[in-house]
Formats: C-alpha cells, sequence, structure tokens
C-alpha cells in the first residue's frame, strides 16, 4: 500500500510544559487517526537563551502518525471514494463491511443471516491484509436495516467473537449502501 511517514523535526532548547502537554496531546490524536501537526494550530515551545536572558519563542513541530492504505483484492472493493482500511498508530481502521462477494456487485444472498456472514467473510479478509486478525478487534459498529434483525445478526456475530469480544454499538438505519441489510465496520489493535 501507499506509504506517507511522518513530516516532523526534532525541536531544541528546553520546551516547555505547555509544549509537553502538546506532545502528549499529539500523541493521543496520533492514536485517533487525526493526521495534522499541532504546529498548524500554532502551538509554540519556549527555549531559555544560555546567557540566561529572557525566553524566545520558536515554532513547535509535532509529529502525526504514518497512515498506510490497506486494500486487498479478496473483499469487495470499495463502492466511493474511501479506502477498504487504513494502518496508522498502532491501529487498524476498518470501513463498514458489506455482503457483496469479491470481485463482484452482488450480494451473496437476500437472508441477513447469510448477509452477515459475508460481511464479517469480508472484514476477516481486510484484517488479514492489514496483519491483523478478528481477535485483535476491539471496537465494532453494527448497521442494521432493520432493527427486527438484531438477534439473527448477534447469533451470526457470535461465531466472529466468541471469546473477549469487543466494545460495540448497533444502529437501525434508514438505507445501506446498495440495499444491504447489514453493514460492519472494526477497530483493531495491530500487533
Amino acid at each position: 500500500g501507499n506509504k506517507r511517514g511522518p513530516s516532523c523535526r526534532k525541536p531544541s532548547g528546553v520546551i516547555s510544559m505547555a509544549a509537553t502537554r502538546a506532545i502528549t496531546a499529539t500523541r493521543v490524536f496520533a492514536l485517533r487517526g487525526v493526521s495534522r501537526c499541532l504546529s498548524r494550530r500554532g502551538v509554540v515551545a519556549s527555549r531559555q537563551k544560555p546567557s540566561g536572558g529572557t525566553t524566545l519563542k520558536r515554532p513547535f513541530v509535532a509529529c502525526a502518525a504514518s497512515k498506510e492504505i490497506i486494500s486487498t483484492d479478496a473483499a469487495p472493493g470499495a463502492v466511493g471514494p474511501y479506502s477498504q482500511a487504513i494502518k496508522s498508530g498502532g491501529f487498524l481502521y476498518v470501513s463498514g463491511c458489506i455482503p457483496l462477494v469479491p470481485g463482484t456487485k452482488d450480494f451473496n444472498s437476500e437472508a441477513v443471516d447469510e448477509q452477515t456472514d459475508q460481511a464479517l467473510k469480508n472484514m476477516g479478509e481486510i484484517l488479514k491484509a492489514g496483519g491483523c486478525t478478528f481477535d485483535d478487534v476491539i471496537k465494532t459498529t453494527v448497521l442494521l436495516a432493520d432493527i427486527k434483525d438484531f438477534a439473527t445478526v448477534n447469533g451470526v456475530y457470535a461465531k466472529y467473537f466468541s471469546t473477549d469480544p469487543p466494545a460495540r454499538s448497533a444502529f437501525a438505519v434508514r438505507e445501506l449502501p446498495l440495499g444491504a441489510k447489514v453493514e460492519i465496520e472494526c477497530i483493531a489493535a495491530c500487533k
């Protein structure tokens, strides 16, 4: 995939407490996948003059996490302007997976249990391409076209996350892409 390394330089001199907090905040933002440097927000570090005089202000450049695009032909391609997954800051962010058969724009079935199984198979292929497994998943979001399908989806979902299941949110939505009955996205902590 495409790799974009961090664009940063080391600060010199004594770093103020505010700048130290900014570095910590940058690391938190990087873990959340935010890819902008705090320097663009005007964060400034202090540097003492060697003679002990006044403090000089100079721009402080903080690093943002690198971003790697994850893509595989073993799962359906994106149906819009997005990536199958992004790896950044030790995490893999997998876009919503719908039950398309890889290489086609066709669903595997009209039955919600079979659609759920196909969506999770697609997710598994993307996780594998990103160097992760279902055991590494820490959060999922399940979108349903009909909340009445919740129990059926749960039955299939439990087969993929049988021990130590991840945190999860589930929502009924008005419509899903291409008329799917279920869509599932996840975040995995990569090893």
